[in-house]
């Protein structure tokens, strides 16, 4: 099969290119409509690689043959399974459960491997995969809205919850205003798609009531404007601004649920400093914050593994000094962060894995934005807007809690960084 998408001398991989292009495509179209989608198209990309590698003669399987920071990319991919093993070996447990969604984003390594050895260009796919992702999920929600009543009114799926589903359609908006001319100048159609794919994804976004993603929404706004500042017409950016503003605004005022959980922000961190009302949304996370510091200083090496922290809840220093109802909720949802989830589970071993799994591919990308090649600086573009919403998320969600988000992270940084690592004809 002859596609610009793949680019190798290897003309007897056809079938091989054929089925990798296929389910480059479709990881991303059902991410949040159907369960088990992106954990399934995992294995069957992983299994891919494999035979890929496993046919290949054994003088090129030389760890040589990988460069530093391709090394840096597999370990952060690797981090968050290591990190799991470290703890466990210093708490003398083995517990195979912790590792079903580490492992999911481990298994994308080899992955990125393939890829990198294909010089898969994922960018030219996925700017049509992403708004059509979008686009099916909304469609998908009004015909199954079962899901509605359940949170309040909140938009969500059958298995996805309105926190996951708010910041992963705001990421998919997003990476949809990043691919906009992403490959070349977009058609009509093409550009219609991609902006029917924002609004799609921001209004699902704004349904779930997710504070955490329209936090991340104006910051990546931001990202984009200081990508373009230089490429694009000041005026034209310029009125994508005050447009922006003028939506957010009228949404602020025209808006009761946007109004009140907006306002809500500000109330209920005031109230949750001047000790006036700690049981509030934003002040369960803030108090869950504190517990879990305590936690973490308590066993800074080992950590607890999933639930082992809940019978530290008992402790004298923890019952003094936060309600009952702070207690008993933190044992059933965790810390509501993605950095203190880990550092409990695996300590400062958990820590130093999810500062990893964002800073490696941040590198990557950041990097990538200075290249002179179209096709890198985009996939370096849309790589970054993607590492950046979730870290920012993060800080109040756990985000890769779940085996399909690990999968859904795992691929996307295989595709968007084999997309920037490997040389084009004018870099060589």
């Amino acid at each position: 099969m002859k596609s610009n998408l793949i680019i190798n001398d290897d003309q007897s991989a056809e079938i091989e290119n054929a089925l990798l292009i296929s389910v480059l495509a479709l990881f991303p179209l059902l991410y949040l409509t159907l369960r088990g989608w992106t954990n399934v198209l995992t294995f069957v990309l992983f299994g891919l690689a494999l035979l890929h590698f496993l046919r290949l003669p054994r003088s090129e399987w030389r760890i040589k043959n990988i460069s530093g920071i391709e090394w840096a990319v597999i370990v952060a991919l690797a981090s968050g399974f290591l990190a799991i093993l470290f703890s466990q070996l210093l708490r003398h447990e083995l517990v195979f459960r912790p590792y079903d969604g580490p492992l999911r984003m481990l298994l994308s390594a080899p992955i990125f491997l393939l890829l990198l050895k294909k010089k898969i260009d994922f960018v030219q796919v996925f700017q049509y995969i992403c708004p059509l992702s979008l686009l099916i999920l909304l469609v998908c929600v009004y015909l199954s809205p079962v899901q509605m009543p359940v949170w309040g009114g909140r938009f969500s799926t059958y298995f996805v919850d309105p926190n996951t589903f708010g910041i992963n359609t705001m990421l998919l908006a997003s990476l949809c205003l990043f691919s906009i001319d992403a490959v070349s100048k977009d058609g009509l159609a093409l550009r219609l798609l991609k902006c029917a794919g924002v609004l799609t994804g921001l209004y699902l976004a704004m349904k779930t009531q997710t504070r955490s993603a329209w936090i991340a929404e104006p910051v990546l706004l931001a990202l984009w404007v200081i990508l373009h500042w230089q490429l694009q017409s000041k005026k034209v950016l310029l009125i994508y601004i005050l447009i922006s503003v003028l939506a957010v605004l009228g949404f602020y005022f025209f808006i009761d649920f946007f109004h009140a959980r907006v306002n809500s922000i500000y109330s209920e961190i005031s109230s949750w400093l001047n000790k006036t009302n700690t049981e509030t949304s934003t002040g369960f996370r803030l108090s869950f914050w504190q517990i879990s510091w305590v936690l973490f200083k308590q066993s800074p090496f080992c950590g607890y593994g999933d639930l082992g922290y809940q019978s530290q809840l008992l402790m004298p220093q923890i019952q003094s000094a936060f309600s009952q109802e702070v207690i008993s909720l933190m044992e059933r949802v965790g810390p509501h962060n993605e950095y203190l989830a880990n550092m409990l589970r695996s300590g400062i071993f958990g820590f130093i894995a999810v500062s990893v799994q964002f800073f490696v591919p941040g590198v990557v990308f950041i990097r990538g934005l200075k290249s002179s090649t179209q096709g890198i600086k985009s996939a370096s573009a849309m790589g970054l807007c993607f590492v950046m919403g979730l870290m920012i998320t993060s800080l109040s969600q756990e985000v890769f809690t779940l085996k399909y988000t690990n999968s859904f992270y795992g691929l996307m940084i295989a595709a968007l960084c084999a997309s920037v690592l490997w040389k084009r004809p004018a870099e060589v």
